[in-house]
């Protein structure tokens, strides 16, 4: 009897035991009201940048190479002599009623420099301006001159001193007499660089020459003799042209 009652009660405490060790586990599992879960860490691929660190992708926008050429070839403005530009020039050889013929051709040269609207020489001094005797091509011209000493000059085109031609159509303004300037009043332009450039510099317009008149038509013009039938141009007389149109350089 005795020991029966001994073995119940070690068993009973055996069941406490359990009972009291199963308590104690599911209270460990269970999460504690209010608490926050800890955050759980997402792997992250070894090859992937961060966002916040990743580079901007290549912009689709960007203007072809060829585009830039094309508005700086565009915007290159074109050089050319404007209408109504004034040319002067001496002449290298006399002209005369008595010697000169119909079809002579004739040249003076340029004693100042011709700038474009930038200021730019484009004509340098030493230049030649080429010309040739000619018929008047005006009947009623022709008719009130004739009998009348005179000379029909039109004037063909420009050279340069890289034997450029400019073709011009320019119309003869006045006609001067010859002027010696003197060493420091000459311009300083390099005479290298020009055609015959020593002769231009040692010269400069004078007064309007006396006993002829000018008439002028486009293209040239006409010296005409008020004294008598007889017109006689010296050489480095000054011619002062006028260009008649816009004139595009080559």
């Amino acid at each position: 009897m005795r020991k029966t009652s001994f073995l119940t009660a070690l068993l009973l405490t055996s069941v406490s035991f359990v009972f009291s060790q199963a308590n104690a586990d599911r209270q460990g599992t269970t999460a504690t009201p209010g608490s926050t879960p800890a955050p759980q860490q997402s792997v992250q691929p070894h090859n992937q940048v961060p966002s916040a660190t990743q580079a901007p992708p290549p912009s689709t926008s960007s203007e072809p190479s060829g585009q830039a050429q094309t508005i700086s070839a565009a915007g290159t403005t074109a050089r050319y002599i404007s209408a109504g530009t004034t040319i002067r020039a001496n002449l290298d050889t006399p002209l005369s009623t008595r010697t000169s013929k119909i079809g002579d051709r004739f040249t003076a040269t340029v004693t100042a420099p011709v700038q474009d609207a930038a200021g730019n020489i484009i004509v340098p001094m030493g230049s030649k301006v080429n010309g040739q005797i000619t018929e008047p091509s005006n009947e009623k011209l022709a008719s009130a001159i004739k009998g009348m000493g005179h000379l029909n000059l039109r004037f063909t085109n420009i050279q340069l001193a890289n034997g450029t031609d400019i073709p011009i159509n320019a119309t003869l303004l006045s006609v001067h007499r010859a002027s010696m300037r003197t060493p420091g009043e000459a311009n300083s332009q390099t005479a290298s660089n020009a055609i015959g450039a020593n002769t231009a510099l040692s010269r400069a317009f004078g007064p309007p020459m006396k006993g002829v008149a000018v008439g002028n038509f486009t293209g040239g013009g006409y010296v005409l003799s008020t004294t008598g039938k007889q017109v006689d141009l010296p050489a480095d007389c000054g011619l002062r042209l006028r260009v008649d149109r816009e004139t595009p350089l080559p």
